[in-house]
Order: structure tokens, then C-alpha cells, then sequence
């Protein structure tokens, strides 16, 4: 097996000019972290971190500082023993949050190398029974400078006649009537087999959020996204009882409350974003959890493609995600996709590449810190505990 002999930590800023909004964030800047893992045969691994920070400075630094130095010169194969001391180490550092985001962006760069090792793609490395194909929606619907309520009927439109069987859109930034009045507007532009997404962005109360579902023609409605407060288990359960289909919470990465909120039945759709959770890695311990219950998995992407290309890869091996997102507000290196001037289906193939199926154009981000010293041979390595 490999050793690993150099990381290397790359950053892209996308400036998205404060024109589009949801309840809780105002965009502006978005920056992305990504994490080159390479191997002593030359092999690059690529994964990207969730950052949703002004600026990636901190979860620069923490790489650098606390997490390169686990990983350089050890096996290849050690990555997940590494990974799991490390966030035992977290109950005395109490930095759980910034270390799984970070742990993702290893975990998923390990992977890449280790299916390259083989000549498969991820997606057949963890499933060689996988379908390989991805079932996508697409994101959308943010409130925008000067965008009105056709431009937003128009714009959900364009998505689904460009192939997409799902769409989403936000809701909770403005009053319950104005929300519904938008809500009403896209169900009657879109085709009526397309379904939509609303989400709330954990704007509402468990009874709003009722009183917005039971107006809605429940057929029509996929999804009920963070419509309450992430930590409202007893207010998102109380919703699937009544029938709404809760999917929560995109950038959690608790064990603890992914079971939780599987145990009280307090989601319909699991929602997790694969650069924040811990990678691959922690995906497969959730879709166990998932499994044999009526709870079912969905992606969470609203950054680069190559976080898109990892949620793809897993849900190309693994039958319980329902759903990838395909965002069209976040679509850096979207250029470098597989389905360039491809109708979207269904469900889409993934090529047959090997590893993540995706590189990192190095001309648009820069490079912040780079080391290729392994530690000298026969020296214990500080993470272990």
C-alpha cells in the first residue's frame, strides 16, 4: 500500500456580488478549501472541506497545523484509524466541527487515490453492484436584487425543462402569504410531473411550517427542507407525523444526532453534505443507519464540483440516496462536470473514470501551504493517543 509523501492545501474564492439571498445568508463571497493527497508513486488525490466562513484562513491554518502532520509519511491505508483517533482526541480539543470538515476533505482525497490504485471509479471501489448512475435535483429559487415573482417561476422552469424531475426553492425570507403566493406561482409554471423542494433554511416554527405544508398540494412537494430549527427534533417529528416530508440538516456531522433524528423519526430524507460530515467514510456509517427504515439519504452540495463529484460518486454505489443537489447559484469548475451539453435525466451515468472523476484546474485557485517531509522512518507519529 502507499505512503503518503506530500498534502497540499488550495483555496478558490468565488465573488457572487451580494445579488442573491435566504434567510440566513447574504451571499458575497464564497470561498472553497480543497486538500491534494499525494502518494509515493506519484498518484494526486483530490477532496474538497466545507467552509462556509468569510474567509478560509482558520480551516487553512487547523489543516497545517493539526491535521497535516497525522497523515504525512504514514500508509494510505491507515487514513480512517488516523481520522477516528483524531476526533477522539476532539472531546479534549473541542473542535469537533472544524475537524470533521476538515477529516472530510482527507477522507475523500484518500479515496480518490485509493480508486485510482485500482483503476475503478469511487463509486465501484465501494460498490462494484452499484447502479453508477446519480439521481440529481436542482437548487435554485433564492430570493435575488430586483428578482421578481415570474423571474423566479421562470427560472424553476428552466430547470425542469432542461431535464431535472425535482427543483428547489427558498422560502422563509419573507411573510407565509408572500412565501405561498411564490410557492403557488412555480407549481404553476412547472411542468405538472416535476416536483419541488421548499426550504425554509430553519426559518420557521414547527406550526408555520404546517400551516405552509397543509396549503400545498402534497403531491406535488418532494421535500420540506430545514423547516424548523436544527435542533427542533420534537417540532420535525411532529411535521412527519402529520406528513410533511422533513429533510434535515445539510452540514451536520454529529453521529449522535444523525441517529437521533433517525430514532425519533423526526426526518423523512436525512440530508448531509459529504465535505462536512467526514468524507466517505462517515457516509457509509450513515447509510447504515438509514438502512432497513423508511429513512433515506440526501446529498447536500452548494459548493464546487468536486464536492459535487464526491456526492455523486457515493450515491452512484449506494441505493439508499434519494437525491444528489445540483446547484445553480454554486457551480465553481461546474465546467469540468461529465454532462457538459447533456439533457438531465432521471438518474445521470457517471463515466467510467477512475478515482473521483474530477481534477482541480490549477490556474484558477491558489496554493497555501504545501509540505512533502514525511517524518524519518521508524518515528511514532503524534496522533496516537
Amino acid at each position: 500500500m502507499s505512503a503518503i509523501t506530500n498534502l497540499r492545501i488550495r483555496t478558490h474564492c468565488n465573488d457572487l456580488s451580494g445579488k442573491f439571498w435566504n434567510p440566513a445568508i447574504h451571499w458575497t463571497d464564497k470561498h472553497a478549501v480543497f486538500v491534494e493527497i499525494e502518494d509515493d508513486e506519484g498518484r494526486i488525490g483530490l477532496g474538497e472541506c466545507w467552509c462556509f466562513d468569510a474567509a478560509p484562513d482558520a480551516l487553512c491554518a487547523f489543516l497545517r497545523t493539526e491535521i497535516i502532520p497525522s497523515f504525512l509519511g504514514q500508509h494510505l491505508s491507515a487514513h480512517q484509524d488516523i481520522s477516528a483517533d483524531l476526533m477522539r482526541r476532539a472531546t479534549l480539543t473541542a473542535r469537533h466541527g472544524i475537524l470533521a470538515s476538515a477529516l472530510s476533505g482527507i477522507d475523500i482525497a484518500a479515496h480518490d487515490l485509493l480508486a485510482q490504485a485500482q483503476n475503478r471509479p469511487i463509486w465501484k471501489m465501494l460498490d462494484e453492484e452499484g447502479s453508477g448512475h446519480v439521481p440529481l435535483y436542482a437548487s435554485g429559487g433564492l430570493y435575488g436584487k430586483n428578482k421578481g415573482i415570474a423571474d423566479l417561476g421562470s427560472e424553476l422552469a428552466t430547470m425542469a425543462k432542461s431535464g431535472f424531475p425535482i427543483v428547489k426553492m427558498k422560502i422563509g425570507g419573507l411573510g407565509i402569504e408572500d412565501d405561498l403566493a411564490r410557492i403557488d406561482h412555480v407549481l404553476e409554471v412547472l411542468p405538472v410531473t416535476t416536483r419541488l423542494v421548499v426550504d425554509a433554511v430553519y426559518s420557521l416554527t414547527s406550526d408555520d411550517a404546517l400551516r405552509v405544508f397543509d396549503a400545498l398540494p402534497a403531491d406535488r412537494i418532494e421535500a420540506f427542507q430545514s423547516p424548523t430549527a436544527a435542533d427542533d427534533f420534537k417540532g420535525m417529528a411532529r411535521l412527519v407525523r402529520a406528513g410533511v416530508p422533513v429533510m434535515a440538516t445539510e452540514a451536520e456531522y454529529r453521529q449522535e444526532l444523525h441517529a437521533k433524528l433517525v430514532e425519533d423519526r423526526a426526518v423523512t430524507l436525512l440530508q448531509t453534505a459529504p465535505i462536512a460530515c467526514g468524507g466517505f467514510t462517515r457516509l457509509l456509517d450513515m447509510a447504515n443507519l438509514v438502512r432497513d427504515t423508511d429513512v433515506r439519504l440526501s446529498l447536500e452540495v452548494s459548493s464546487t464540483a468536486i464536492a459535487l463529484m464526491a456526492a455523486c460518486q457515493f450515491a452512484a454505489a449506494n441505493d439508499t440516496v434519494a437525491h444528489v443537489e445540483y446547484h445553480h447559484l454554486h457551480q465553481v469548475f461546474f465546467d469540468r462536470l461529465p454532462w457538459q451539453n447533456t439533457a438531465f435525466a432521471q438518474t445521470m451515468p457517471l463515466p467510467d473514470q477512475t478515482g473521483l472523476g474530477i481534477t482541480l484546474p490549477h490556474h484558477e485557485v491558489e496554493l497555501v501551504f504545501e509540505t512533502s517531509n514525511p517524518p524519518e522512518e521508524g518515528a511514532v507519529p503524534y496522533y496516537i493517543t
